[in-house]
């Protein structure tokens, strides 16, 4: 049998047609996605039913048996920089990146600054997770910090045991078409900075990932 030119074109165009419609929600209008916005800070207040504290640390990082979390009369005062990458996790595992580089952002400690560090159009799907890679933090403490009754200033780093520490959190989100989804990740600095080693001035990442915590607003 001859095939036509007409025929090949439009056989080329419904295996296009499958292609595009396996790699998202595809409607007659098109695939269907949402947007997702990421902001950041250094520590603040849980606010609302769907914040979501890590109930343990993430399975890369062993639990931490550090101090318990610090009283408002306490809060360091001065900076936190982290670089890392952030992703979302859909149900099926897979990995939608929010970041194409590192992400570089300075914010007080005090929790004040909530920059917006991520804003991606994503796939309408559902997310179980929240994945942040870290690859360098510091903190620069001006006044606040008290460890065994002496004030503690200057530089504090958290010490990666490799090129990146990976920090996971479970999250329920059922993007729709042309949803937003706000997501907040806080640091909770004045907890992590009370696992210093005044020796060093550090603190380890298994302390430091434990208090992570990622909540969609």
């Amino acid at each position: 049998m001859i095939e036509t030119k007409s025929s090949t074109i439009r056989r080329l165009a419904l295996a296009l047609l499958i292609g595009v419609a396996a790699c998202g929600n595809f409607t007659a209008g098109g695939i269907e996605t949402g947007e997702a916005r990421v902001t950041l800070t250094g520590d603040a207040q849980p606010s609302g039913p769907a914040s979501l504290a890590p109930a343990h640390a993430p399975p890369n990082v062993a639990a931490s048996q550090g101090p318990s979390p610090t009283d408002d009369d306490d809060q360091p005062e001065g900076e936190v920089e982290a670089e890392f990458r952030i992703y979302l996790v859909k149900d099926n595992g897979g990995l939608t990146a929010l970041t194409d580089t590192d992400v570089r952002v300075r914010v007080d400690l005090e929790g004040v600054e909530q920059p917006q560090v991520a804003s991606r159009i994503v796939d309408a799907a559902v997310y179980t997770e929240f994945r942040i890679a870290f690859t360098e933090i510091e903190a620069e403490v001006d006044a606040g910090l008290i460890i065994n009754g002496e004030p503690v200033t200057g530089p504090i780093d958290v010490e990666l045991e490799g090129p990146d520490l990976i920090v996971d959190r479970p999250l329920a989100i059922d993007l729709g078409d042309g949803e937003v989804v706000e997501i907040l990740v806080d640091l909770n600095a004045a907890d992590w900075l009370q696992a210093i080693d005044p020796l060093t001035g550090t603190v380890s990442a298994e302390a430091f990932a434990s208090f992570i915590e990622v909540r969609v607003q």
